[in-house]
């Protein structure tokens, strides 16, 4: 049975979710494992990532990590078993600061999705937010996350409302026609879903389900 050239991933995930940055590592790990470089070299994973705005009443600038998780949760206790669970996937959240409004983080996602790049901006931005204490509801942190990934006219695009209807309608389609309620969410190839920070075995089994089609 030939192998499709293309596996296609569409993703769902929130920046301001931690456990979509776990869902991510994982995925990629998955990729990985998969080890089409050697196996199947005419065949490539292909992620597409899209919008999702779990709370979209944060405040526009974004909020202090802790006064954000007392506002919603009383404490930040509940980020205990993230944590555990995140450093097996050498994920450490070292200096997590702020909970970002990410509307516009959604934003440059999708311009530099345009151009091959929504990956390396999603973990660009994931990275910020978890590991250095970055607040990427700030403009001018997304700008140079743009200059970093080499996104050309990324400052003009950002300080526009260019793409800012786009996320907005495609968050609200993934929670009104694909009734999405809870992120991280993967549809492989069209076939295949599934929901949460899956472990990467999991996920390459649904890879490879994928592939045998």
């Amino acid at each position: 049975m030939a192998v499709p050239a293309i596996i296609r991933v569409d993703a769902w995930s929130d920046l301001a979710c931690p456990w979509c940055y776990v869902g991510k590592a994982r995925l990629d790990k998955a990729i990985q494992n998969l080890n089409l470089d050697a196996i199947h070299q005419q065949t490539q994973v292909v992620v597409h990532w899209h919008p999702y705005m779990i709370d979209i009443n944060t405040t526009s600038s974004g909020e202090e990590y802790l006064a954000y998780n007392k506002r919603r949760w009383g404490s930040d206790g509940w980020t205990s078993s993230l944590r555990r669970s995140g450093a097996k996937d050498g994920l450490r959240f070292k200096d997590w600061k702020w909970w970002p409004n990410t509307l516009h983080a959604h934003r440059l996602v999708l311009l530099a999705d345009s151009v091959g790049k929504g990956g390396e901006a999603k973990q660009e931005l994931f990275r910020l937010t978890y590991e250095e204490g970055q607040n990427i509801s700030d403009l001018e942190v997304l700008c140079a996350a743009a200059n970093q990934l080499g996104l050309s006219g990324a400052r003009e695009y950002l300080m526009s409302d260019e793409g800012k209807q786009q996320v907005i309608k495609q968050d609200r389609a993934a929670k009104s026609e694909r009734k999405i309620d809870s992120v991280p969410f993967f549809i492989v190839n069209g076939s295949y879903s599934f929901s949460g920070a899956q472990d990467a075995t999991t996920i390459e089994v649904v890879l490879q389900k994928a592939m045998s089609l």
